[in-house]
């Protein structure tokens, strides 16, 4: 389900929306995801991108309200990306033609590009648009579930 409330957008899919909206969506990026630890792995992502979903839902992302965009992890974990450039971003829910395992992130990852692993987060539940970053986000890299 897909609900707005003044400028948030609340993504809170149930299995039907991963199996049937996310994964036909058919939106393919190569990207690098570069750990922190040292290693790096080039895959074939698939999802949707997140400026389609953003549309899908009818949300202005053109207002001061809307300037950044949250995604927040079932852990707590959450990481903030400017607007124009979380459009460009995808919304994985397979790797290689594969489905994403859930220690991949499955069932639906952020693969933003060029960004480093760490803010590539696993298990979205949500994405929000904000006027500011979370101020908190570097905190939970320490410590997910802190809010």
């Amino acid at each position: 389900e897909i609900t707005t409330q003044g400028p948030y957008l609340n993504f809170a899919p149930d299995q039907s929306y991963y199996e049937d909206t996310l994964a036909a969506a058919g939106d393919e990026r190569r990207a690098t995801l570069d750990c922190t630890s040292g290693w790096y792995t080039i895959q074939n992502w698939e999802g949707v991108r997140v400026g389609d979903l953003l549309d899908e839902a009818g949300v202005d992302t053109g207002t001061e309200e809307a300037r950044w965009v949250r995604f927040v992890s079932v852990t707590g974990y959450r990481w903030s990306l400017p607007v124009a450039e979380a459009r460009e971003a995808l919304l994985s829910t397979a790797i290689d033609g594969s489905r994403l395992a859930h220690g991949h992130g499955g069932p639906a990852r952020l693969v933003a590009p060029e960004r480093r692993g760490f803010q590539w987060v696993k298990w979205v539940e949500r994405v929000e648009l904000r006027r500011d970053p979370d101020p908190a986000q570097w905190a939970v890299t320490l410590v997910s579930g802190f809010d």
